[in-house]
This record gives structure tokens, sequence and C-alpha cells, in this order.
């Protein structure tokens, strides 16, 4: 276990004070199938993909498919975007009789498609409306809000304690901050002096992000920062190791890198819920990004991604599966594995997330 700052856990959520990682929300990533994985893997706590408040006040179907968490066990959390309060409150009243542990508002994606309608973090640089959207969220919403933030908008503009200050103020029960400008985008390093400064500076629990990859910069960061708990991203697509790997480094379990036995059986279970939940076609489509990260760093993997990316169900990539596995001599057991050949996490780690 790290050295923490002590935080203010709020009355309403009193499992915060045990969660130490979470899944970041991720637009076309953190769908229902991949949260159960995560979490399986020991994420403390899984976001969906964030959405738009004006498509749920709409009612757009595609809107509410992103939030849909009937049934889902763990602790899960939706995340919202837009620069409208009254849209912003009414998306968050409509949470009522959902299922949803927290309730995020999106204050840093950097995406120009979100940034272009003033979300995400363009709402750094209009602290005053920033300050109001939070207000209205926190005053509307079933659940309790937290927000997710970045450095500022660009280096002349950094203002994450000001923003930091303003949501403890308006009623956030926690804030996420990555530690890059909008400016940055996911280029440089995140700076983690300034996630550590805001530790300092609010009472209520900041979760870290950024350039966390494996399980010693987890430990790095936890101790550079004393932070709550870590936020994770892209790093965490194709390796949902990567929370074990994060226990471990928080001494909570052993842990060895999967095996190829065990990612095969994690690639199949994650087809296979993809096409249970959303289809043969669609969800054989929709994990296709997620196969290509499973066998990231793989000698051969792009002749698997060509062959799998050939196919047109999740059946069928199931039988191509069978036919790598047969090749590679890869034994079929979900749980055994293939001990003579261990597979080391974060081999290539992706760009950061919003």
């Amino acid at each position: 276990m790290f050295d923490r700052k002590p935080a203010r856990i709020d009355p309403r959520t009193p499992w915060f004070a045990g969660v130490r990682t979470a899944l970041s929300p991720m637009a076309g990533v953190t769908d229902r199938a991949f949260r159960d994985i995560c979490r399986e893997h020991g994420a403390g706590i899984a976001f969906c993909e964030f959405t738009a408040a004006k498509g749920l006040t709409y009612d757009i179907p595609q809107a509410w498919r992103l939030v849909d968490t009937e049934g889902e066990q763990g602790l899960v959390g939706v995340q919202i975007f837009g620069n409208e309060p009254a849209a912003m409150a009414g998306a968050a009243r409509m949470m009522a009789n959902r299922r949803l542990d927290v309730l995020d508002i999106n204050f840093g994606c950097p995406a120009k498609k979100v940034v272009a309608k003033c979300g995400g973090s363009a709402l750094l640089a209009d602290v005053p409306l920033l300050t109001e959207i939070t207000a209205a969220v926190v005053a509307a919403s079933p659940a309790p809000v937290s927000a997710k933030i970045r450095t500022g908008w660009d280096e002349s503009s950094v203002n994450y304690r000001e923003v930091g200050l303003a949501l403890q103020e308006a009623g956030c029960v926690w804030v996420t901050l990555h530690g890059r400008t909008r400016a940055q985008k996911f280029t440089g390093e995140a700076d983690w002096d300034r996630i550590a400064d805001l530790v300092d500076t609010l009472e209520i629990p900041v979760i870290g992000n950024g350039d966390v990859v494996d399980g010693d910069s987890y430990a790095r960061m936890v101790r550079a920062t004393r932070c709550h708990a870590v936020m994770v991203g892209r790093a965490a697509t194709g390796d949902p190791w990567l929370f074990e790997a994060m226990d471990a480094a928080e001494g909570l379990r052993d842990w060895t890198p999967p095996t190829l036995a065990g990612i095969f059986a994690t690639v199949e279970r994650h087809i296979v819920e993809e096409c249970r939940l959303k289809g043969e076609h669609i969800g054989s489509h929709v994990v296709r990004k997620h196969v290509v990260r499973y066998f990231r760093g793989f000698p051969g993997a792009a002749a698997i991604r060509r062959r799998l990316f050939a196919t047109e169900t999740g059946e069928q990539m199931l039988a191509v599966l069978d036919e790598v596995r047969r090749e590679e001599d890869v034994p079929p057991s979900a749980m055994g594995g293939d001990e003579s050949r261990p597979v080391g996490t974060g081999l290539a780690p992706a760009a950061p997330v919003c």
C-alpha cells in the first residue's frame, strides 16, 4: 500500500474509499463487454463511453445505448458532455432509476469534434460557465457527481487549481486530472507535479490520469502525487491485465503476465460477448479494434489481424482463432496457460485517452 493524502469521502460514496483504479470513458471502446472484462481483471470502477447530454435529452436511441448499464455488476460510471447548463441538468435528471454509481462531467476531452461544440476541455477556457454547468448537474443528478479535467487550455492558461476548487465548491465528490493541457492533446509527457499540486489543494479525492501503462508507472504516479486512485484509458485496450498489474503494485494480489492461452481465452470471450450484446455482424466489427491491441507486439500479429478482419461474423472470427491456436499449439484451456510463453503487458503503449 502507498502513502496517500487523506481525502474527504462523500457520505454517498463510501465505496470510493476502496477504489484505487478506474477505466476511463472512451468513445467506441468502453462498452459493456469491455467494462465487464476490465472489472474482472481488477478495475475498481469502469466508465461507459461518454455521450452528449443533448443526445439523451432528445431521447436519441444511440445515445442511450452508450450508457445502457441495466443489470451491470460492479461499480459503473456514466459521463456526459455539453455546454448548456439546462441540457446537462436535464440529462442528469434522466439518470433517475438508472444503474450508475456516479455521473461524471467531461471537461477534459481534447477531441476536435467535442471542442468544436464547446464541450469537453473547451470549458476550461470559460470557468464561470463550467461552474454553472457543474452546479446545475449536481442539483439535478440523482447520483453523486464527479468531473474530469485537464491542466488547462494551454500553457498560457493553466488553471487546474481554479477549476478544481470551483468543482469542489459546486459539489463534486472527486476530480480526475489528466496531466496535460488541451493544446498538448496526447503529445509530450503528463505533468504529474500538477496532479500532486491538485491533490494538495483539494479536500476531495483526486484521481490521477496520464502516462500510466503498467504496474511500475502506476506505483511511480501514486508515489509522486499521493493521488487517491489512478485512471487508465487506451493503455488498457488489449491489456485488461493492466488492472491486475496495478493491484499487484499496490500489494493487493500476486500477478504474473498473461500467457498466450489466457490471451486467446480473453479474446474469444470478448468476441462472444460483443456478438451477444450487439449481434453477430455489428459485434464482430466493433471488437476488431480490441483484437488488434490484444495481439500487438506478437510475432505474426499482422497476419492474424488480416485473417480476422476478413471475417464477417463472430462465429467466423472464433473459427479463425481456433485455427491460429492449433497452428501455434496454444492450449485451449481458458484458465490453464502456456507457461513457457508468458507475454508481458504494455509492450506498445497506446496514446493516452481524453
